[in-house]
């Protein structure tokens, strides 16, 4: 019961409320696994980190993507949505036809993420570039047009 007004707060809702299910998730984990916060599943140190950067002519996406391979990678761009997904997979080869293994490397992942663009782009456009690990996409910005002034007369 303690720890039920505790996770409560006096709001009535118990854990429905994100600071109820902070304090429900730190105090089950926390005290199986001290040092272990809700910070630590959503850290995004482990995710590339998608750089967006836009000028008056084009908006360029960079995305870190290493151990893939261009063949690998899907990139989406509908309307003002991008989305990029990549899968990587990699598996040690031997040194020659009758080695016999100690031990066996293998590695596997997949991202996917979708970005809102902070502007209109031409999709049918847009060009991508896979250097050294590094996924570059140009997408031309959408000229838009200013509105345009009407005069209309009453008769």
């Amino acid at each position: 019961m303690n720890m039920l007004a505790r996770l409560n707060r006096g709001d009535g809702l118990f854990p429905v409320t994100l600071h109820g299910v902070d304090d429900l998730f730190n105090t089950l984990l926390g005290n199986l696994a001290p040092g272990f916060g809700a910070e630590l599943m959503f850290d995004r140190n482990c995710a590339p980190q998608l750089e967006l950067v836009t000028d008056e002519k084009e908006v360029i996406a960079r995305l870190p993507l290493p151990g893939c391979k261009p063949a690998d990678i899907d990139i989406e761009v509908v309307g003002d949505m991008l989305t990029v997904r990549a899968t990587r997979s990699s598996e040690a080869e031997p040194d020659a036809e009758n080695a016999h293994f100690i031990r066996r490397e293998r590695s596997f992942g997949e991202y996917e993420e979708s970005v809102k663009l902070p502007v209109p782009v031409k999709g049918a456009e847009t060009t991508a570039a896979y250097t050294d690990g590094v996924l570059v996409i140009t997408m031309p910005r959408e000229i838009e047009e200013k509105p345009r002034t009407h005069v209309v007369k009453v008769n």
